[in-house]
């Protein structure tokens, strides 16, 4: 699956903080070579790209020629955790290898993995399998034709016009009956405007449905056999080999690195330059320049916090058994909104929410909503990514650009760290990205793009889309292929009159990102624009609280620590990144005390220390009876529900989000919100979830994992 290293360039900036770098001559030679590298390089990477391109699909073409419907199927052998690929041809046998790495989340049914296949030799005959490797039964051509039929007939709903979406399947298609009863296999986005899709299932889902079915069919069609190697063919992608293992309850996806570019996987002269140049240079020279009071003020900041993370002690045990579950109804939901009136600085706004889950949702709206703007657009992600969703939208965003206003800030660091990795899924062929998403969303349009420069590597880690003032939306959700399409994740719709308070902050940042820096900022809060009361703007408005995350004010910390003080009947969290020590003693104390707390987790963190840490992290609340269960796949999900008040957006658990990133979050006491994100969310995932019933073997790195996310 896919890792999306965006830690690379952040992480390895705040491990700078602690060092000193010895001579001012060296740093000045360092940050005018950044720059100039940077000049050279981006204005080399076109022809490259081109000629990656080129070389890319003549990898296809070569891998579909082995894989054909009239060419002899290959031989297989398995070792676990790898398996070599043998094709016979006329020149020779080509020789394909992967291994996998073994997920230790446990599972209900059938464990899955992915892997690489790659190109290993060329040999002039398939060698003798050597005693431990097990030879696969292939299934291709005929045989496979007739097996998929009967897996889309009971893959699909019954129900007509019912739909379901597997990811890592016939390229990734939509399954639904017609009024006739008839199945239908389309590709997402093109099936019948009638069509509901019901359920979206993950890569690991889809795989472990796969295993499951495909172990009943094979165990009748060839008995004795429990190895087989599944060439599943598709008229839009290439052949995707499917390892299924009866005998072990396996199954692995291999994905021939033909589908992929291979110089995505390392970090071109290009894309160096733009991170050496974000690192080094705008991070430092132009930050301090431009924004003298606030870059000193995030490095006191990240000092003030380094101390107390530092100080802070190791997890605690706690002694007897925690109480029994209450049955009360919950903390008063009016006098902890007063608490929170009291203890963030905030007050609570009229508006509306509504819950867009997982990529089709939320992406199609905001589509439908930069389409339908009538005098502005405005952005501020994260990760603007390069691939073919994010350059979709950014078509979009271009093409509007001729009508109405439209403004982009974006995270430099996180957009170009994030543009290193290819996703999970493969782009579509003949797609070249651009070497900058910067230079592509200017380049021919009048877009105005602004980077957040990472003074003192601290991030804006905020996602927020704004349009004409009367809609916005926020969540967990960055610009890129993964959100679109790959992760479980969540976002809000957001009208009323709290919308012009998110209009305010996104002007106030649009004027620091700019030229003027501080002074920007400085004019801009001085003739900050009065927000209407609500009659202004009737309409069915319930009571919405905005709790950032900026340098010298954090709210969402001190919201998220009381809430989970203060409830007195259930938690429930999901969150990739739950790091926090101060959280995680929070929830356990609360567990004591009788609240049912619930912590989902994934099962794969695209944060490989972070899926470590997460397994220490399990155990120990599992130790304290928290029920902890884990999602299968990589849900991005950040949200919060306890005793009916709802906190989600762009926040993490853990230490960048409370304490160091700007984060932008929403939170409201409203019952029927509550209860549609307790019913849609929650629920959804807890049964769709594995839940941890024993302690997971850890060994001393996913320790060391652990102490070393305290500080992310």
């Amino acid at each position: 699956m896919r890792r999306r290293n965006f830690w690379l360039y952040a992480r390895l900036g705040a491990c700078c903080n602690g060092m000193v770098i010895n001579g001012w001559r060296r740093l000045v030679w360092l940050l005018w070579g950044a720059l100039l590298l940077s000049l050279v390089g981006v204005s080399q990477t076109e022809p490259a790209f081109a000629s990656n391109g080129a070389a890319k699909q003549e990898s296809l073409n070569e891998w579909r020629a082995l894989t054909a419907s009239n060419a002899a199927p290959p031989y297989a052998f398995v070792k676990d955790p790898a398996i070599r690929v043998y094709f016979a041809g006329e020149f020779g046998v080509e020789c394909f290898s992967a291994r996998w790495s073994h997920q230790r989340v446990p599972t209900g049914g059938y464990r899955v993995h992915s892997a690489v296949l790659r190109w290993r030799q060329r040999l002039l005959r398939i060698p003798k399998p050597q005693s431990a490797w097990r030879e696969a039964v292939v299934i291709a051509g005929p045989a496979w034709r007739r097996l998929a039929t009967n897996l889309v007939a009971a893959l699909t709903p019954k129900a007509p016009w019912h739909a379901a979406y597997y990811q890592a399947f016939l390229a990734d298609r939509v399954l639904y009956r017609d009024a006739r009863g008839r199945p239908h296999l389309v590709p997402l986005r093109q099936q019948p405007g009638q069509v509901i899709i019901d359920r979206r299932f993950s890569v690991q889902e889809t795989l472990e449905i796969l295993g499951r079915l495909l172990s009943e069919a094979l165990g009748r069609s060839h008995p004795g056999a429990n190895l087989f190697l599944l060439m599943t063919p598709s008229a839009r992608r290439c052949v995707q080999p499917l390892l299924v293992d009866l005998e072990r309850h396996e199954c692995v996806l291999l994905e021939p690195a033909a589908l992929y570019d291979t110089t995505d996987r390392g970090i071109g002269l290009a894309v160096t330059a733009q991170g050496l140049k974000a690192m080094l240079f705008d991070s430092v020279v132009i930050a301090l320049i431009k924004n003298p009071v606030s870059s000193v003020a995030r490095l006191g900041n990240l000092g003030v916090q380094t101390v107390v993370k530092l100080l802070r002690p190791l997890l605690p045990r706690f002694g007897g058994a925690p109480s029994p579950l209450a049955k009360g109804r919950g903390m008063d939901l009016k006098k902890w909104e007063t608490w929170l009136d009291e203890h963030t600085g905030t007050r609570e706004q009229d508006g509306s929410l509504e819950l867009l889950i997982d990529g089709d949702r939320f992406f199609n709206s905001v589509e439908r909503g930069i389409a339908q703007a009538t005098n502005h657009i405005e952005v501020l992600v994260y990760i603007f990514d390069k691939d073919d969703v994010a350059v979709r939208i950014a078509d979009e965003l271009k093409r509007r650009s001729a009508r109405v206003k439209v403004r982009v800030i974006l995270d430099e660091e996180g957009s170009i760290a994030a543009g290193v990795a290819p996703p999970a899924t493969p782009m579509p062929e003949g797609f070249v990205p651009p070497s900058s998403i910067v230079c592509y969303l200017r380049r021919g349009s009048h877009v105005k793009v602004r980077p957040f420069l990472n003074p003192w590597f601290s991030a804006d880690h905020s996602k927020l889309f704004l349009v004409d003032g009367s809609r916005a939306w926020l969540g967990g959700m960055n610009i890129g292929r993964e959100y679109r399409y790959e992760w479980h994740d969540l976002m809000v719709e957001v009208r009323g009159p709290v919308v012009t308070s998110l209009e305010e902050t996104f002007r106030r940042d649009w004027a620091h990102a700019g030229p003027l820096g501080d002074l920007g900022y400085l004019i801009a809060l001085l003739t900050s624009r009065h927000t209407p009361p609500s009659r202004e703007l009737p309409g069915p408005w319930i009571k919405l609280r905005l709790l950032p995350t900026k340098t010298l004010w954090k709210p969402f910390a001190t919201a998220i620590l009381g809430s989970l003080r203060h409830a007195q009947s259930y938690l429930y969290v999901e969150n990739p990144y739950l790091f926090d020590k101060r959280i995680i003693i929070g929830l356990v104390a609360a567990r004591k005390r009788g609240v049912d707390v619930r912590v989902i987790l994934p099962s794969i963190n695209d944060f490989k220390t972070g899926g470590r840490g997460n397994l220490v992290i399990a155990n120990y609340l599992l130790e304290h009876k928290v029920r902890v269960y884990f999602y299968p796949g990589m849900t991005h999900v950040k949200a919060l529900l306890a005793d009916g008040w709802a906190c989600l957006g762009s926040g993490n658990l853990n230490h960048l989000s409370l304490r160091l990133n700007q984060e932008d979050n929403i939170a409201t006491s409203d019952p029927v919100f509550a209860a549609e994100l307790k019913e849609q969310l929650f629920d959804q995932d807890f049964a769709h979830s594995y839940e941890l019933k024993h302690p997971i073997s850890v060994d001393w790195l996913d320790f060391l994992a652990d102490i070393v996310l305290e500080g992310f």
